[in-house]
């Protein structure tokens, strides 16, 4: 029994009966709904985890961008946070031949970007430079950081547009939920990202909230985007359901096996 579904490429929601079927289809379901979750979860805590663990590490004050945070006692988390969500986007879909396996390659590929490719430094800071803006500069490391955080976040925005665009065409129910309010959903996350890309563009022309426009908006950017992740791989009914029968599946490997 095949769980991709023709009408959304998408893998397809088995009934409750199927839930406790010896066909290991649906655990490979739960693998790729609990890490689209866990991304989901990642991209909700980061920006906590980045602010409060400076704030308790250090002290002062709030940073004026996500990435500034490579400069603190955070760095680890947010570059290990970055790779960990870049290398989920670059192999999740890597072996579809469609639109969301480009959009997850070029995401993941530029999420790597941000993490390999630093900021550039606070003004007044005396932080030594990493042996990489050693060797291109400081400046041409700053502009493939930036460039990678806009293909990022523009391509999270369209990912979760076309997640609306294939939750509204599925029939069934996920829990009590519709399918339109799922769509409503993701396109709610999508269009959170645009006004985060449009509210940090108004701010860093016009000077308006100079300090604080780029956490802003990389907040509200990451926000939608992990709500977005997190409710896409949240079905509990499938990730929590009666485990498939072990007999039928090691009967069923060895034969395969066999």
């Amino acid at each position: 029994m095949g769980y991709l579904d023709p009408q959304t490429e998408a893998p397809r929601r088995p009934a409750p009966a199927q839930l406790n079927s010896p066909d290991a289809g649906v655990l490979y379901l739960r693998s790729y709904l609990l890490m689209r979750a866990v991304i989901g979860f990642i991209g909700l805590a980061l920006p906590f985890l980045l602010v409060l663990g400076d704030l308790a590490l250090a002290g002062g004050g709030i940073r004026g961008s996500l990435s500034a945070y490579f400069y603190s006692g955070m760095r680890d988390v947010f570059v290990g946070a970055l790779c960990v969500t870049g290398l989920f986007l670059v192999t999740y879909k890597v072996f579809e031949h469609n639109l969301d396996n480009l959009l997850s390659l070029v995401a993941g590929v530029a999420a790597l970007g941000v993490a390999l490719f630093c900021t550039d430094r606070p003004k007044g800071s005396t932080v030594p430079i990493t042996p990489l803006q050693e060797r291109l500069g400081e400046t041409p490391v700053a502009v493939v950081h930036y460039v990678s955080a806009a293909v990022f976040i523009v391509s999270l925005g369209i990912i979760s547009l076309y997640f609306g665009i294939r939750e509204g065409k599925r029939t069934e129910l996920t829990g009590r939920l519709s399918p339109a309010f799922w769509r409503r959903f993701h396109w709610a996350c999508a269009a959170g990202i645009g006004v985060a890309v449009l509210f940090i563009a108004v701010t860093e022309l016009t000077g308006w909230f100079d300090d604080y426009s780029l956490i802003v908006g990389e907040t509200l950017a990451i926000l939608s985007f992990g709500a977005s992740w997190l409710m896409k791989g949240l079905e509990l009914r499938v990730l929590l359901g009666p485990k498939p029968d072990a007999e039928p599946l090691r009967s069923q490997e060895a034969a395969t096996a066999g």
